[in-house]
């Protein structure tokens, strides 16, 4: 079961959440899905975290702050000390600069800012991955209800089904390869 894509992609994210905390100096890093009155913390830095990280009301946290609360999206959050937070959405498409073009965002927003969008792409590339693998199982699936359609002898000529299975088979095998792969 470790090898479950489920499991890669927690282990993913978290090496990817402990680099972020080495670079703000061991702080916490946490990745929060947001509802609209309850957060799930999917990923964290470190495996126990203190009890002011877990019991932050992260959807009124971030409604304060003037961000928008997203059903099902993704938040970075690092406590800077126990009063002042960072957060940053984990998003597909790099941050605009400043619009004075001088950088205003401190060196551990940026990080935070970094980490998310290298997270949106993790996402964007499962996100992948899972539909490749519903298509090829959907292929896999025609594939074997045409063989069983093949096998009936009065649907075509021996020679020509024996070459249509043996051209399906091979088919098949590649199919069950790539989804070995994964």
């Amino acid at each position: 079961m470790r090898n479950s894509a489920p499991h890669r992609l927690i282990e993913r994210r978290r090496a990817i959440l402990r680099q972020a905390s080495d670079a703000l100096r061991g702080r916490f890093v946490t990745l929060w899905r947001v509802g609209r009155e309850l957060a799930v913390a999917e990923g964290a830095s470190q495996v126990e975290l203190p009890r002011h990280v877990l019991e932050l009301d992260v959807p009124a946290t971030l409604r304060m702050w003037g961000r928008a609360v997203v059903e099902g999206s993704l938040w970075l959050l690092c406590p800077l000390n126990p009063s002042r937070w960072d957060v940053a959405p984990v998003r597909s498409e790099v941050p605009p600069p400043s619009p004075t073009g001088v950088e205003r965002r401190s060196p551990e927003r940026l990080v935070l800012e970094v980490t998310g969008v290298v997270l949106g792409a993790l996402e964007r590339v499962w996100a992948v991955a899972d539909q490749k693998a519903a298509y090829l199982c959907t292929a896999l699936a025609v594939l074997d209800v045409s063989l069983a359609r093949l096998r009936d002898p009065r649907v075509l000529s021996t020679g020509a089904r024996a070459r249509l299975l043996a051209d399906l088979a091979i088919i098949s095998e590649s199919i069950e390869s790539a989804l070995q792969r994964q």
